[in-house]
């Protein structure tokens, strides 16, 4: 079995239970799942360069969700769909994806009704991925997963994995291999259409082995001191920032040879007048030396500038994964990250999503279990 994150990630799972039907005969409702929990071994987790043992908040390859989601076809070509999809940290329970004040969400991941049409594209509403994020992780080796949650266009706006509430999006036919998106999130301020508000628009191609992509994003007023009222946070990787935009853009592409997939982007996001800009470059194979044996490589680099200051963090690693069955696999890994200059400093604060407490490196070693239902 492939080991595809990004097949996860968008809401199609290997194996699913089928709950009885709707009133429509062509109607279904399906709950799904994934359960990714691994044992972790980091260095340089305390200030003296102490080692940690951990589960963490959960597996390197998927985030563990459960969901439902359902269709029912309204004729001529015509259908109605929704996904509902919790997050929750399996050693623990807990569920994820809480606002910025701190609420838990029954939903977190996505909760969006839909129409879709053959001829007319479709058009989703409610909480769900960003264009600019869901490109990233199309051309992401482990899209944007826990191995990759270090990059540095997650670090404001897009903190609570990707995802906006209040968000409109419009998908328009395949045609010749091209397909457009466009998004709006609306900011839900009285008085203020403009802020906490988010257009977005992405172009993708893909014509066999090929896929290419490439989106535009704009985020208001991120930031700020008062995160109760604030959907996005205060902080930029834990440091507070004043009331700020971040533009994001993103290209990458993917293509499959017989036995290897690989994937290449880059993203650029910039969060101003908090003045932070990164420039991420990532680059990835998948190797399939088996149907079941898969050997995952990648490399990051992500290069953050403030004010006078700048540094880079590099990120590479394998991972060795195997399929148990369609639905089972175990994997094992190992990554080392260096950072220099600014981000040393960025990663030394405590809100950071993986402190390196003042150092400028850290080795993790990763044995992991994914099941998906």
């Amino acid at each position: 079995m492939k080991p595809s994150v990004r097949t996860a990630l968008s809401g199609t799972v290997i194996a699913a239970t089928v709950l009885p039907a709707l009133a429509h005969a062509q109607s279904s409702v399906t709950l799904y799942g994934i359960i990714d929990e691994a044992v972790r071994f980091d260095t340089h987790q305390t200030t003296t360069g102490g080692k940690l043992y951990t589960m963490g908040s959960g597996g390197q390859l998927s985030g563990s969700r459960w969901g439902l989601q359902g269709t029912e076809d309204l004729g001529s070509g015509m259908k109605a769909f929704f996904q509902l999809e919790a997050g929750f940290t399996p050693n623990t329970g807990v569920p994820q994806q809480a606002t910025a004040s701190g609420a838990q969400r029954l939903f977190g991941r996505t909760a969006i009704v839909g129409l879709s049409s053959d001829t007319y594209g479709s058009i989703i509403l409610g909480r769900q991925y960003t264009l600019v994020h869901e490109m990233a992780y199309t051309h992401d080796l482990y899209a944007l997963s826990n191995y990759t949650g270090t990059l540095g266009f997650q670090g404001a706006g897009e903190t609570g994995g990707g995802r906006l509430d209040n968000t409109v999006r419009y998908t328009s036919p395949t045609l010749y291999g091209f397909t457009l998106r466009g998004a709006y999130t609306f900011g839900n301020t009285a008085g203020d259409t403009h802020r906490a508000s988010s257009p977005a628009v992405s172009l993708s191609y893909d014509h066999g082995p090929l896929s290419v992509g490439a989106a535009y994003q704009v985020i208001n007023d991120i930031g700020g001191l008062t995160p109760a009222t604030s959907p996005y946070g205060s902080t930029y990787f834990g440091i507070t920032i004043p009331d700020s935009q971040q533009k994001v853009f993103t290209v990458g592409a993917t293509y499959k040879f017989a036995q290897a997939t690989v994937y290449a982007s880059y993203i650029y996001s910039h969060v101003y007048p908090a003045d932070y800009r990164n420039d991420s470059f990532s680059a990835g194979v998948n190797y399939a030396f088996t149907p079941t044996i898969h050997l995952l490589a990648a490399a990051y680099v992500d290069s953050v500038k403030h004010a006078s200051t700048q540094g880079t963090r590099i990120t590479a690693g394998p991972t060795l994964d195997y399929a148990l069955s369609k639905r089972t696999d175990i994997y094992a890994g190992v990554d080392y990250s260096h950072l220099t200059g600014a981000w040393t400093t960025l990663a030394a604060t405590t809100g950071s999503n993986q402190p390196f407490f003042g150092f400028n490196s850290l080795f993790e070693a990763t044995i992991g279990l994914r099941h998906k239902f």
